[in-house]
């Protein structure tokens, strides 16, 4: 499959840029329900900006997984969020440079590795739009995130 980068923008926090995020798709799109959709692949890649220590920061993330998905969705995908955060934590520390890519397939469902090394493998849209929408909901980790990863504003292509 050929990628193409759709857009990029940097996560920051007090003043500290934290990660870099950028999507990827087959084509690019501009609307975040298209990106959403279930049918269609997409691969995120996240760089870590600063040291990131698992067990504490993972909070954020789930702050954004929270803020972004009803109740009752993340129930459904409780035992998968489980596995992913497990791996995540089970790494412990995370160093500044330290790449995450969470790519997904119809077909095959979210595969996700740290540092090109596979963590693993989980089947089904559900869990990969959830993360998704991280991003790309209603409520985005960071505003200015959302429309540079669909190529609008501020950090757009």
């Amino acid at each position: 499959m050929e990628w193409h980068l759709n857009g990029v923008g940097t996560v920051n926090y007090l003043l500290l840029d934290v990660y870099q995020v950028a999507l990827y798709l087959p084509q690019r799109h501009q609307d975040a329900q298209a990106v959403l959709g279930e049918h269609l692949p997409r691969r995120v890649h996240i760089t870590l900006l600063q040291d990131v220590v698992a067990e504490r920061d993972l909070d954020f993330f789930l702050r954004g997984l929270e803020d972004n998905n009803p109740a009752v969705d993340l129930l459904a995908i409780r035992d998968q969020l489980e596995y992913f955060l497990r791996a995540f934590r089970d790494q412990g520390k995370l160093s500044k440079g330290s790449v995450v890519v969470l790519e997904y397939l119809p077909q095959v469902g979210t595969r996700f590795w740290l540092n090109q090394r596979l963590l693993g493998i989980l089947p089904g849209p559900t869990f990969n739009r959830a993360l998704l929408k991280i991003w790309l909901g209603e409520k985005p980790v960071q505003k200015h995130i959302k429309r540079a990863l669909l190529g609008q504003g501020r950090d757009a292509l």
